[in-house]
């Protein structure tokens, strides 16, 4: 055992952090003896933040909501990610391992389209890792295997690596944008404030707005996911050929 953080050393036994001192009684404190806790796995730790992120969000992720959710103490996973930080990038690895790298396609272009839209359909079933990365913080290694890609793409596509990277960044924000505008981590209720908004709106004031409303009507939260695919496409069209 450390002395300086209280956490098991390297190939010590993992034990339940119980308070077992003894009292002047000889009796030891409530909890008994501490005892091993057997079966703890890294991909355990991992998958037990996952599921307290998900359920109760990115700021509910601690190491005793982790021990708590696993029926340990917290000083028991230490041994397996070494604080919050480790914990939260162990499950951007693991999410960002499902990300699409070889996809089909005639082309560059056809291929960057299907990998950025696979990307997106992926992501929109784990919109919480959204508020992750917007942080700007952290990075998952695995993920870089899907930047390569669509780099390849972009400049098999005939763009300088500078202009590559201004290109897929530009998609990925799109991409990005989307996600977090139309896939809430909780549904709205309705009417949203935004439905109310934006149809009691002047539409004399606001005249473009008002003439979309009289044809088009107002687009809810998820309402038009299939616009994604056209606006990529213009994009990198876009930048490929200016």
């Amino acid at each position: 055992m450390s002395e300086r953080s209280g956490r098991p050393g390297v190939g010590e036994p993992q034990t339940d952090e119980v308070d077992s001192t003894e009292r002047p009684d000889g009796e030891r404190g409530k909890y008994g003896r501490k005892r091993p806790r057997p079966g703890l796995t890294t991909a355990g730790v991992v998958a037990a933040g996952r599921r307290v992120i998900e359920r109760d969000g990115i700021d509910a992720l601690t190491m005793r909501a982790v021990a708590t959710e696993l029926g340990t103490a917290p000083a028991s996973l230490y041994r397996h990610v070494t604080d919050r930080e480790a914990l939260l990038i162990a499950v951007l690895e693991q999410i960002a391992d499902g990300l699409p790298v070889d996809v089909p396609g005639a082309g560059p272009r056809e291929r960057l389209l299907r990998r950025l839209l696979g990307a997106h359909d992926y992501m929109a079933g784990h919109a919480w890792v959204l508020h992750i990365l917007i942080r700007g913080e952290l990075v998952a290694r695995n993920a870089l295997a899907f930047n390569d890609a669509c780099l390849a793409d972009l400049m098999a596509a005939g763009l300088p690596p500078e202009r590559a990277l201004t290109a897929f960044r530009a998609c990925w924000h799109l991409v990005l944008g989307e996600l977090l505008s139309e896939h809430p981590v909780s549904p709205p209720r309705e009417p949203s404030q935004r439905r109310t908004v934006i149809e009691s709106a002047d539409r004399e004031r606001l005249p473009a707005l008002g003439r979309v409303l009289a044809e088009v009507g107002f687009v809810g939260v998820g309402e038009r996911c299939g616009d994604l695919e056209a606006a990529l496409r213009a994009l990198i069209t876009g930048l490929v050929e200016r």
